[in-house]
């Protein structure tokens, strides 16, 4: 619990150097005030943004839109203090974190419910408990809600939730998979699909925690998070886009052939692959937010962040 909980500021300087290996660049042009710009990250947890993209739902409703793909939920937050991003989707322990330090950005809308899971390539590695000391587990970042639902489990496994936090790399999600399925050593990925799926090919290869386990019931994996300039100076665009998401998610349950034609090649995997996807109920797609406060009650408690009034 000691070394995040002493210091806020220093996983909040690991974030921001992590952009540096972000593998994107924002531009600094200036934008036309009817333009949003969206970042999204990697996964099937973004499909109907790219449905939004792909249609140009967006478009069809007057509203041009950039869109950016980041890494991680840090390269988002430097984006929008830079002013080069307006709306960007992240889970809901960033957020909280951005909160906490005065970050001017709120929730809008729900995305993405999923079945996220901590991969083990080690066929000796079956539980929490099995996880050695110089045995690296990938994930996103320090304060993605793979790193926060870890915690959790550790917290339940052992009274401590840093008990892990040494043994952290910070990878994005295809470049963590590589390192699974490359490494020589025993090498653990938390990640969410496709890429929990796409793991659990390997044949040795095997679940050790999901993310309902470590949570304790469903949550809302990715939130849609808005500036505070945005909802200033933007808020018409954003309820536009907040219709047109609710459209492109009730057109992906109305057509779900039709989704995975459009959605297949973005994601290069096959179509019936895409449908296994959408039917299977590992993602559900949905704007309500759900778990907001357990995820603050939990990050309160051992001191991920430290002010109540973060949600007020």
């Amino acid at each position: 619990m000691k070394a995040m909980v002493a210091n806020n500021k220093i996983l909040w300087l690991c974030l921001s150097l992590m952009v540096l290996a972000g593998g994107c660049t924002v531009g600094t042009q200036s934008h036309d005030d009817k333009e949003l710009q969206i970042a999204e990250q990697f996964g099937l947890a973004y499909a109907p943004l790219v449905v939004i993209k792909e249609k140009s739902m967006m478009q069809d409703h007057g509203v041009q839109v950039e869109w950016i793909q980041l890494n991680n939920a840090s390269a988002i937050r430097e984006a929008m203090l830079s002013s080069h991003l307006d709306i960007g989707f992240m889970g809901i322990p960033p957020y909280l974190i951005g909160k906490d330090n005065d970050m001017g950005w709120e929730v809008f809308t729900g995305l993405t419910k999923a079945e996220l899971a901590l991969v083990s390539n080690n066929e000796d590695i079956n539980a929490l408990t099995d996880i050695e000391r110089q045995d690296r587990i990938i994930l996103p970042q320090p304060g993605s809600i793979q790193h926060i639902l870890l915690a959790m489990a550790a917290e339940k496994e052992f009274g401590d939730a840093q008990y892990f936090d040494e043994q952290l790399l910070s990878m994005s999600h295809p470049d963590g998979l590589q390192a699974l399925k490359n490494s020589k050593d025993p090498v653990l990925l938390f990640t969410a699909p496709p890429y929990v799926a796409m793991a659990l090919q390997e044949p040795k290869f095997q679940k050790v925690l999901t993310g309902v386990d470590a949570f304790g019931g469903p949550f809302t994996f990715i939130v849609g998070v808005a500036s505070e300039t945005a909802w200033r100076e933007k808020k018409s665009q954003i309820d536009i886009f907040q219709t047109v998401l609710r459209e492109a998610i009730l057109w992906m349950e109305q057509y779900p052939e039709d989704a995975a034609d459009l959605l297949a090649p973005y994601y290069q995997i096959t179509h019936q692959e895409m449908m296994n996807y959408l039917q299977s109920g590992e993602l559900v797609y949905a704007l309500d937010v759900q778990g907001m406060e357990r995820f603050q009650e939990f990050m309160l408690q051992v001191g991920y962040i430290k002010k109540e009034e973060a949600l007020r």
